[in-house]
């Protein structure tokens, strides 16, 4: 399926930020906003993200409802998670896919909001973004993960070779795919829904918080036996915040689950939940490169819709709205 191109965000526009699953703290939630700000955007802000979540279908609809409106906003050209934690996949079934399918906008967290870059993909047919969620971001000009977001949702095909110098590949070689995956507990739980994970003929991307090694091996195990593994042209982990009494087994019984497939691996991607976060294309098509010393993703295809140019429209026509229809 063609995903859905986001038209790019500019200067002067409004970033809505949702509350999809924990509540941020006030301290956090404000040094993002006016980070934003500070880049030329404005932005506003689900009055729910400061509430406490709670566990109740009252509230999920509650929920569902805010980010529904935030979303359709004709002010609104692109929706930022304001944290991580839980909560986001409880809201799915009070959304409705067609609302998104026909108001394209760029869309960007990661942790729990991975379900809801997952659900967009395979039932709204949109393109997403992991990336930092608000209470990430830093008013700095010299924070690479706030400028490799704004990077990421203005430009629609930026040039640079993502992660270079700071990966290690651990299998070499090329693959080209669309980039899929995100926390690797939350692609598990996709496991048999309708917003089961793609991952035929993709380049997957997994990273995961701070849990024991026995967790993410048995998150594997339970890919490897679903066949979604078996599908990919290549693997690149990001942040892995394992036990560090375990890390030093963890690569080699990694490896041991992934060898097999004859595909380029990619360890210690700057994505997840470390510093940096950069910013990644969600079903978007990108080329993994694994050399001897480094590795890098780069771009295949735009991941924004190309603003129409100027003098491509008639004589004495205003530029197009770039809102929702």
């Amino acid at each position: 399926m063609e995903l859905l191109r986001p038209p790019p965000l500019q200067k002067g526009d409004t970033i809505g930020i949702v509350a999809s699953s924990y509540s941020p703290r006030a301290a956090w939630l404000a040094r993002g906003v006016r980070a934003l700000e500070r880049a030329g955007y404005n932005v506003v802000v689900d009055p729910e993200l400061l509430t406490t979540r709670r566990y109740q279908r009252a509230e999920d609809e509650r929920r569902a409802a805010a980010f529904t409106r935030i979303w359709l906003d004709p002010a609104v050209k692109a929706v930022i998670g304001g944290t991580g934690g839980y909560g986001a996949v409880r809201m799915l079934p009070y959304l409705d896919p067609e609302i998104f399918r026909a108001n394209p906008k760029s869309f960007v967290g990661y942790s729990d909001i991975t379900v809801l870059h997952l659900w967009l993909m395979r039932l709204a047919g949109l393109r997403a973004f992991h990336g930092p969620t608000a209470d990430d971001l830093i008013p700095s000009a010299r924070d690479v993960t706030t400028s490799s977001l704004l990077a990421a949702l203005t430009n629609p095909r930026p040039a640079a070779k993502l992660g270079r110098d700071l990966v290690r590949p651990v299998k070499p070689g090329r693959a080209v795919g669309r980039l899929v995956g995100g926390n690797l507990a939350l692609v598990q739980q996709t496991i048999g829904t309708p917003y089961e994970i793609d991952t035929t003929d993709s380049i997957l991307f997994l990273e995961e918080v701070r849990d024991p090694m026995s967790f993410v091996d048995e998150r594997l195990v339970q890919l490897r036996a679903a066949g979604l593994l078996g599908k990919v042209k290549g693997i690149v982990f990001g942040h892995l915040s394992l036990d560090r009494s375990e890390e030093d087994e963890f690569e080699d019984f990694l490896l041991d689950l992934v060898a097999d497939l004859g595909v380029p691996v990619l360890m210690d991607f700057p994505a997840g939940h470390d510093n940096p976060n950069l910013t990644l294309p969600i079903g978007t098509e990108v080329e993994l490169v694994a050399d001897e010393q480094t590795g890098w993703l780069v771009y295949r295809e735009d991941a924004l819709a190309a603003p129409a140019p100027p003098d491509a429209l008639p004589s004495g026509c205003p530029p197009p709205h770039r809102g929702v229809s």
